[in-house]
């Protein structure tokens, strides 16, 4: 059977400007790179050139040609953020691994429509994450790992109930409370706050979708 092969995009966002640093140090440039709305700003400071720039641009300044990009204009009034239009626009393209930065910002409602993002790709078979210095989100659907990047990782049942919910090598699992297996419903909060105890730790659910959040204090 041939491997499948990971096409990789990654997507810069407009929010906070206190990314710059982060972003200029973890960006893959190897990859695809899409600049959403003012996140091409960002691009231009560390000298970056994005593939395609998507927005309504009523954020910042229009791009120009300089940039040497293609440039999609969107309607300032429209259904969806210029962040989700990045990443609808890359899943269209076929990447199958997208890295969103700079999309955690002091904007909650912002926050929460990039996090929103990544039940659309996991439905079409997308592995995103969004990233920035303190936190790492992504999903995990059946089965995931988790690294010793971030010093705590959380647990959240994501737009529904999730069963069987397994936790190997790290300080709480299962075993905590004196079950083999865990059932996280939809708002329960007892998956907080954890962390890895050896090289990573694994995680396995039987039904459901996990979301992870990876941060440090």
């Amino acid at each position: 059977m041939a491997k499948e092969v990971v096409k990789k995009c990654t997507i810069v966002s407009g929010a906070p400007n206190d990314d710059i640093e982060f972003i200029g140090a973890n960006i893959d440039l190897d990859s695809f790179i899409i600049a959403a709305d003012s996140g091409y700003l960002k691009c231009k400071e560390l000298g970056i050139k994005p593939d395609v720039i998507i927005g309504d641009y009523d954020s910042s300044s229009s791009p120009d040609n300089t940039m040497c990009a293609e440039i999609i204009r969107l309607e300032v009034e429209k259904d969806s953020t210029d962040t989700f239009a990045a990443v609808k626009y890359a899943v269209v393209k076929g990447y199958t691994q997208i890295t969103v930065l700079g999309a955690i910002g002091s904007r909650a409602d912002h926050t929460y429509s990039n996090i929103l993002c990544l039940d659309y790709c996991r439905k079409r078979g997308v592995k995103c994450t969004i990233v920035n210095k303190s936190n790492r989100i992504s999903l995990i659907e059946g089965e995931g790992t988790v690294n010793r990047d971030y010093q705590w990782f959380s647990l959240f049942a994501f737009l529904g109930d999730c069963e069987g919910v397994q936790i190997e090598g790290a300080h709480y699992t299962a075993g905590f409370y004196g079950a083999d297996k865990l059932n996280i419903k939809l708002g329960d909060q007892f998956g907080q706050s954890n962390y890895v105890e050896g090289e990573f730790a694994k995680i396995t659910c039987e039904k459901g979708t996990l979301l992870l959040i990876e941060s440090n204090d």
